[in-house]
């Protein structure tokens, strides 16, 4: 109880910061916040690229100061799409993964922009599964030495507490219609009937991103195959299994966007404008949601480089 009180109270606080310095940043710099919601991709007009980061988990919904959410990413391609001025996107990647519905989206809007625009793509510390995913969509691919990339696969998973409510002397009643409403329930055995039904769901899902990348990379099914399997890798292991292109950061990334664009010079990159008071509003979203977050293993679970199959996104 007094772990709540204290919570709220620094909840409180925050929000009260964040007005006062939101205040102050307005009456600092009145016209940033409208510049940025007008100008978010381009200046005057000119001709360039844009840079937008995936980073940390991805998931449906809205990013937040310490993830990517499917509904912000989208926002910003259809808003490129709409802008002929912006001819390429260099796309930094530093994600573990997250669910596959958010993942898919976002390749998928990706894979039609390239049409007629050039995507590079500029990997940081970990690009695997979900992330690996959203990168395969693009015409080019930079990772660093040390990156991680990789994990082409897919999980679900599910505790058993049965045991613990046992000895806990607790009995869990559900109720449902339907035989298999409560297929990952944490209060009970699976059957095997259950996880014949998870395993083609899996199955299914880990053949559709074997082929988006194949469709994104243009490269054989085997290849791909052989790399996938959940394995993990080096920058440079992953050139030569076909996953990458070459080593290189953004500095490399702008040149090879020039170079497919065929700009002359180095072509003008643009980036989200962002305050002091955004960040401030970012921070306290995801302290908010780690709070409401009802599942113990949340956090945890995301630290790992995998596409995940979470009983939230199977809901109906």
């Amino acid at each position: 109880m007094e772990r709540n009180k204290v919570t709220l109270l620094f909840i409180l606080l925050a929000l009260i910061a964040s007005v006062f310095v939101g205040l102050f940043t307005i009456v600092s710099h009145p016209n940033s916040h409208t510049r940025s919601q007008k100008q978010k991709f381009s200046k005057d007009g000119l001709v360039g690229a844009v840079v937008i980061k995936i980073e940390g988990e991805i998931h449906s919904g809205k990013s937040t100061y310490s993830s990517t959410g499917a509904d912000t990413i989208l926002s910003k391609l259809r808003e490129i799409e709409n802008k002929p001025e912006i001819k390429g996107i260099l796309l930094e990647i530093n994600s573990p993964g997250g669910t596959v519905g958010a993942s898919q989206e976002i390749f998928e809007e990706l894979m039609y922009l390239r049409k007629d625009k050039k995507i590079v793509v500029s990997m940081k510390d970990l690009a695997a599964s979900g992330g690996y995913y959203i990168a395969a969509a693009a015409d080019y691919i930079y990772a660093q030495h040390g990156t991680i990339t990789g994990s082409i696969g897919v999980i679900t998973m599910s505790p058993n507490l049965s045991g613990l409510l046992e000895k806990a002397n607790i009995k869990m009643n559900v109720y449902k219609a339907g035989k298999y409403k409560d297929i990952l329930s944490m209060f009970r055995e699976h059957t095997k009937e259950e996880e014949l039904i998870i395993d083609s769901l899996l199955d299914d899902t880990y053949r559709r991103f074997i082929k988006d990348i194949v469709r994104g990379r243009n490269i054989s099914k085997e290849k791909v195959e052989f790399a996938a399997e959940g394995k993990i890798f080096s920058g440079e292991n992953a050139i030569k299994h076909h996953l990458v292109d070459a080593i290189g950061g953004r500095r490399e990334a702008q040149l090879k966007l020039s170079e497919l664009l065929e700009y002359d010079g180095l072509i003008p990159i643009f980036e989200d404008e962002e305050t002091p008071f955004d960040r401030i509003i970012q921070m306290l979203g995801a302290k908010l949601s780690m709070i409401s977050t009802s599942l113990p293993m949340h956090n945890e679970i995301y630290k790992s480089p995998v596409l995940l199959l979470m009983p939230s996104s199977l809901r109906f």
